[in-house]
C-alpha cells in the first residue's frame, strides 16, 4: 500500500531517504521527474510530487537524499531552469542526473 506523504504539520525537519522516481515523458532533463518516492521506517512505500518536495525543501520541513556511492548521503536542492523549478542532487550541474539515475517507483 503507497501513501502520500503530509509535510504540513510543524513538526521538526525531516530527513527523508529517496529511493526511486517517477518519470514523465518529456525529453527535457528539467521536466523529466513527477514525483520522488521511497520506503518509510514502517516499511511502506510512499510518494511525493515534485511540487510538494520542492515546497517542503523551500519551507524548511523536510531534506531528501539519495544514498551514493557507499552509502554517502547526497542531500536534494531546487535548481532553476527553462523557467521552472525542479530537483536535482546537490552535486549535479544543471541536469538532474543522480535523481535521474534512480529506479521507477512502483506502480501503485
Amino acid at each position: 500500500m503507497t501513501v502520500k506523504a503530509d509535510f504540513s504539520s510543524a513538526e521538526p525537519r525531516l530527513s527523508i531517504r529517496v529511493a526511486c522516481i517517477v518519470r514523465s515523458d518529456r525529453t527535457a532533463p528539467h521536466y523529466r521527474i513527477r514525483a520522488i518516492g521511497g520506503t518509510g521506517r514502517d516499511g511502506r512505500s510512499w510518494r511525493l510530487s515534485e511540487e510538494a518536495a520542492i515546497a517542503a525543501i523551500e519551507n524548511e520541513r523536510a531534506s531528501f537524499y539519495i544514498e551514493g556511492a557507499g552509502g554517502q548521503r547526497v542531500g536534494l536542492t531546487v535548481g532553476i531552469g527553462v523557467g521552472k523549478l525542479y530537483l536535482k542532487t546537490k552535486i549535479d550541474m544543471d541536469s538532474p542526473e543522480g535523481l535521474l539515475g534512480l529506479p521507477e517507483c512502483e506502480e501503485r
